[in-house]
C-alpha cells in the first residue's frame, strides 16, 4: 500500500520516485514507527498517516527547490519536509534544525541509514542558529509555525538576497493572506505565490505560501 501511495503522490506534484527513493521512504517509516514507540516523536502512528501527512505532504515543497541550493527546515521534527526533499533531489545541502534532541538524533539515525550525506542535522533555537547563519540560505522552510509573522520575523534573516520563504501550512493559508502587506512592508519581502493542494485520501487541505527576498 504505501508503495503505490507514495507513487500517486508524487505523481501529484510532478515527481517520479526511482527504486532507490521508494526503498529510502520506505525505510524511512519503518525507522519513524519503531523509534517512535520509544521516543513519540510524531502524532501519527499508522502506515496511511505517515506517508500521506508526513511524506506526501513533504513532496509539495519539492517542485520550488533550485538546483543545489542551501535549504534549511525549521522546526523540522522527524525530519520534514528537510529528510524527504534531500530523498528526492541529492543535489541539495538540507541543514534540518529543531531544538529537541532526541528528534535530531533520529534525523543523524536516519541519514547514516540512508546514506544521505549532504543532510546537516542540527539540534539548535533558530535564534541561536541565526547568530552564526544570517543571509546564508537560498531557501528557508518550515511546517512548525503556527503564527506567519514569528515565522518571517526569524526566517527573513537567513537568505541571502534574492532568497525565499517557504511556509507549509494546513488550509488555505488565509492566516498569512491576512498578513500579506504587513510582511512585505515590514519585512522587505515580495509575495511570490501561494499554492493549495489537497491530500489524498481525503486527509486534508495544504497551503504552501511563497515570500522572496526583494
Amino acid at each position: 500500500m504505501s508503495r503505490e501511495l507514495l507513487l500517486e503522490g508524487a505523481k501529484g506534484f510532478g515527481l517520479e520516485l526511482s527504486e532507490r527513493m521508494l526503498e529510502q521512504l520506505t525505510l524511512f517509516q519503518v525507522e519513524l514507527k519503531r523509534w517512535n514507540r520509544a521516543f513519540n516523536l510524531t502524532a501519527l502512528k499508522n502506515d496511511e498517516q505517515i506517508v500521506i501527512k508526513h511524506f506526501i505532504d513533504s513532496f509539495s515543497v519539492v517542485p520550488l527547490l533550485g538546483q543545489e541550493e542551501l535549504v534549511l527546515d525549521v522546526g523540522s521534527g522527524a525530519g520534514l519536509p528537510g529528510i524527504v526533499a534531500a530523498i528526492l533531489r541529492g543535489d541539495l545541502a538540507i541543514t534540518s534544525l529543531d531544538a529537541v534532541d532526541k528528534k535530531v538524533r533520529f534525523q543523524r539515525h536516519i541519514c547514516r541509514l540512508l546514506g544521505l550525506e549532504r543532510v546537516t542535522a542540527v539540534h539548535e533555537r533558530v535564534e541561536t542558529h541565526l547568530e552564526q547563519n544570517s543571509g546564508r540560505y537560498h531557501v528557508v522552510t518550515s511546517r512548525a509555525f503556527r503564527d506567519p509573522l514569528r515565522f518571517v520575523q526569524v526566517a527573513h534573516q537567513l537568505i541571502r538576497p534574492g532568497g525565499r520563504l517557504i511556509a507549509m501550512v494546513a488550509g488555505d493559508g488565509r492566516e498569512y493572506s491576512a498578513v500579506v502587506s504587513v510582511i512585505e512592508e515590514q519585512f522587505a519581502l515580495r509575495h511570490r505565490a501561494t499554492r493549495h493542494y489537497r491530500l489524498p485520501r481525503g486527509m486534508g487541505e495544504r497551503s504552501l505560501v511563497v515570500f522572496e527576498q526583494t
